[in-house]
This record gives C-alpha cells, sequence and structure tokens, in this order.
C-alpha cells in the first residue's frame, strides 16, 4: 500500500517538473492565485472597517454595469482564442476582439451622455457621481486584459501571467486602504485601485514576451481576413454571446433588483457576503480554469475518450476540498463576520448561511464550464443560462415582493445551488458517465458535512452563549 502511495506521488512530482504539463501549470496558477487571496483575506477586516457597506454597494453596481457590458462590447470572440488551431487565426482573432471592443466603448460613451442620469437615479447610486461616466474607459481595459491573459494561456506562458496579478492584487490592495483612510471611505477607493490594478496588469502583459509578435499583428491586418474568422467563429457572437450574457445576468440580477427594492446598503452587504464566499472559487478558477479547458480543449482533439474521465476526476476533487469549508462558514457565518469585520457585517454573514452551499456547487461548476464550449455544443450553455436566469428572476420576484430581504437571498441561493447542480448532471451525463450515481454520493457526503457541522454549533451554544 505504501510503495502504491509512493509511486502516485512520485509521479506527481515528476508531473510537476515537466515543463509545460498539466501538473506543473496547475501548480503555479494554483500558488499564484492563493497568494494573490491570502493577501485579500488578511487585507479584508482592515478595508471593511474603512469602507461602509454602502459604498461597497455602490462600487458592486458599478462592477455590475462593467460585467454585463463586457461580452456584448467583445462579440465573445475572446472565448475562440484558446480554439484556433493556427497563428494566423488567433492573431486574426486578437485583432477582431480588440477592434469590436474599441467601437463598444465608443458607443458606450454615446449611451452614457444619453442615459446616464437616469440610470444613476433607478439604481440609487448617485454618490458615484460622473465617476459613472469612466464606464467605457474601464470597459476597454477590462477587455485588452481579457485578451493579453488569454494570449499568455495560449502560450502556457502560466508563470508570467500569475507574476502579475498577484503583483498588481497587492498594489490595488494597499491603494485601497490608503486612499479609504485619506475619503473617509468614498467610493471612490475602490473604483480607481480596481481601474490602476487592470491598466498596470494590461501593460504589464503587452510588455512581456508576447510584444514581439505585435509587429506580425500589424502586418497581417486586412479586412478580408477578419471576416473570414468572422464568420468561421460565428458561433460565439451567435451562440455562446447570449449563452454568457444570459449568464452574467443572472449572476449581476441581485444587484440591479436588490438596490431599486431595500438600497445600496443591502447590495452592500450581499456583494460582500457573495465576494468572500466566492474568493476560494475565484483562486481555484483562476487556477483551474484556464488550466483546465486548455488541457480538455487539448484532449478533446487528441483523445477524446479520456474527456469524461479528467473531468469527473476534477469534478471529485473539487468537492472532496470544498465541502467542509463550506459547511463550516454557511453554519458558523454570522459569528465569523461579526469578529473579522465588526458588528455592521453581521449580516452579510447571515447571508453567507444562505448562499454557502452555492458557492460549494459553483466551485464544483469549474470542472463542467467549458465542456459545452471544447465540445462545441454551445446551445446547451445557452438553454442552461436561460434556466439559471428564469430560476433566479422568479426567486428573487417572490422575495421582494414580500419585501423581505433576508427571504430573497435565502431563495436566491436555493434556485442557485439546485439550477447549477442541474446544469453539471447534464454535463456529466453527456459525457456519458452515471449521473444518478455520481449525484447520490455527492449529496449524501454534502449531507453528512453540514450535520456535523450544525450539531457541533450546537454543542458549542449549549456551553457557550456567544455561538447562539
Amino acid at each position: 500500500m505504501s510503495q502504491s502511495v509512493l509511486l502516485r506521488l512520485r509521479r506527481a512530482w515528476e508531473g510537476v517538473r515537466r515543463p509545460g504539463s498539466f501538473a506543473r501549470n496547475l501548480v503555479i496558477m494554483l500558488s499564484g492565485s492563493t497568494l494573490s487571496t491570502l493577501v485579500g483575506v488578511l487585507l479584508t477586516p482592515v478595508v471593511s472597517r474603512i469602507y461602509p457597506p454602502a459604498a461597497y454597494g455602490q462600487f458592486a453596481v458599478y462592477n455590475a454595469l462593467i460585467s454585463n457590458l463586457n461580452l456584448l462590447s467583445t462579440l465573445a470572440y475572446p472565448g475562440a482564442l484558446l480554439l484556433a488551431r493556427r497563428r494566423s487565426q488567433f492573431l486574426a482573432l486578437v485583432q477582431l476582439s480588440v477592434l469590436v471592443s474599441v467601437a463598444s466603448s465608443a458607443l458606450l460613451v454615446l449611451v452614457l451622455v444619453w442615459l446616464g442620469p437616469w440610470l444613476m437615479r433607478h439604481l440609487h447610486v448617485e454618490a458615484l457621481g460622473n465617476w459613472l461616466y469612466t464606464l467605457p474607459v474601464m470597459l476597454l481595459v477590462f477587455n485588452l486584459n481579457h485578451v493579453m491573459s488569454t494570449w499568455y494561456m495560449r502560450d502556457k506562458l502560466f508563470g508570467k501571467r500569475v507574476g502579475v496579478e498577484m503583483a498588481t492584487n497587492l498594489g490595488g490592495r494597499a491603494f485601497t486602504i490608503g486612499y479609504g483612510l485619506l475619503s473617509n471611505g468614498h467610493v471612490a477607493g475602490l473604483l480607481l485601485a480596481d481601474f490602476l490594478n487592470r491598466v498596470v496588469a494590461t501593460v504589464t502583459l503587452m510588455a512581456g514576451s508576447i510584444r514581439h509578435e505585435f509587429g506580425a499583428l500589424r502586418r497581417q491586418f486586412s479586412g478580408r481576413w477578419l471576416r473570414l474568422v468572422a464568420h468561421r467563429y460565428r458561433n460565439f457572437p451567435l451562440l455562446y454571446l447570449p449563452g454568457g450574457y444570459v449568464y452574467i445576468l443572472s449572476t449581476q440580477l441581485p444587484v440591479f433588483l436588490l438596490a431599486p427594492a431595500f438600497g445600496t446598503t443591502a447590495v452592500g452587504l450581499y456583494s460582500f457576503s457573495l465576494g468572500l464566499l466566492e474568493m476560494p472559487v475565484n483562486v481555484l478558477g483562476a487556477a483551474i480554469a484556464p488550466v483546465f479547458q486548455q488541457k480538455a480543449a487539448e484532449t478533446y482533439q487528441t483523445e477524446p475518450e479520456r474527456l469524461p474521465g479528467i473531468t469527473l476526476r476534477l469534478y471529485n476533487q473539487l468537492l472532496y476540498l470544498g465541502v467542509l469549508p463550506f459547511s463550516i462558514v454557511t453554519v458558523y457565518g454570522d459569528v465569523l463576520f461579526r469578529v473579522a469585520f465588526g458588528a455592521r457585517w453581521e449580516p452579510a454573514g447571515v447571508f453567507t448561511g444562505y448562499l454557502g452551499f452555492y458557492a460549494l456547487f459553483k466551485l464544483l461548476s469549474l470542472a463542467t464550464t467549458g465542456i459545452y464550449t471544447v465540445t462545441g455544443r454551445q446551445k446547451y450553455y445557452l438553454y442552461a443560462n436561460l434556466l439559471l436566469l428564469l430560476v433566479r428572476t422568479l426567486c428573487l420576484g417572490v422575495g421582494i415582493s414580500q419585501h423581505n430581504l433576508d427571504l430573497t437571498l435565502l431563495l436566491f441561493g436555493v434556485g442557485s445551488l439546485l439550477a447549477t447542480f442541474a446544469v453539471d448532471l447534464h454535463v456529466l451525463h453527456l459525457l456519458r458517465l452515471p449521473v444518478l450515481r455520481i449525484a447520490l454520493r455527492m449529496l449524501g457526503l454534502i449531507g453528512l458535512a453540514w450535520l456535523l457541522t450544525w450539531l457541533s454549533r450546537l454543542g458549542l451554544a449549549h456551553y457557550l452563549p456567544f455561538f447562539r
């Protein structure tokens, strides 16, 4: 038995040492994402005592607008960058993505001149003031950063990308704290830190090793070639774009509906809660998603019979990794937030109890999200996200109609969990895996972890009033 374990460890270490291997790329991305998020976790108690929930809510609305415009402003063409087999096609996709993004940002300027004041009144974010009109610039920087990051992923330059992200994340956090102390927690500190973070990251990536190809990018510019590539990858604007936009809209739906119904303070509490819950998801997502998607695309093109196995293996590993931590956060959320962030953030801790297991299922979906794209089934991606949007809209509508914030977020968490679980099972079914057995085993493990954690809190509450 010990020899078998040692053999597995030796093979794993050999994989980590091999340049360009899946294991090595995964370790590089995971270590970088973990360190960046660790910095964020350590500094969040400081930031939460400087910025009030209302500032977080205004920042969440601004980010929600950026997220909703991201796919629309590129027509989803950056999603095809990893799939282009020929270098000439890849460079043409880069050109196409940048041109569409520039044109979209210019159009957004006109839209904001017309609808800006109405938008601020409707979303109750008048405190943003003229910062709302920086949306076109932020959107352009966001899209350029996405294109450059994907370029590094395609060329398997994971280490350089991680280094840039770590440095800019640390600098952004330092700026957030410094500006917040000087401005008494004004939302501009959060906005400026995010903007500078993306600008520095984009410029640094552009100045890296890929700069040597900018000459070819310029020389190969051709309107005819752009039209051919746009037509070849037309499934992305026609199928992936609607599906991706529906998903983003469903993700940001609480922000757009909670702001008019309950105010930006409620939005701030919700976004703070979900942001912390999704920190581990984002850590693993930033590490695993790009590496796994690159590996899955490569495997599907060369050895498609191996794709179900590597997908299920990652799915199970994520389940084992996340089930206990998310159970603890779900049961002890209010206590943890009260101690770590102060009494004014305790309601956000209560919200983690409603959203905790949804965050776990979102973590598991890292193993399934890209399979629709890799296997050329983008239409299912659209259907899945329509289901998620429908369920979330219904749940939020019921809660808001009752004028009850707790009920609204509880229903949102449960509905999101069920819809995400159904989509995951559908992906596993398409890969011809034993869905029923997988589902029963997963639910049994999650139920057991939650029960043991809840019993531990009951026991502590019996002796220590602090946990009641």
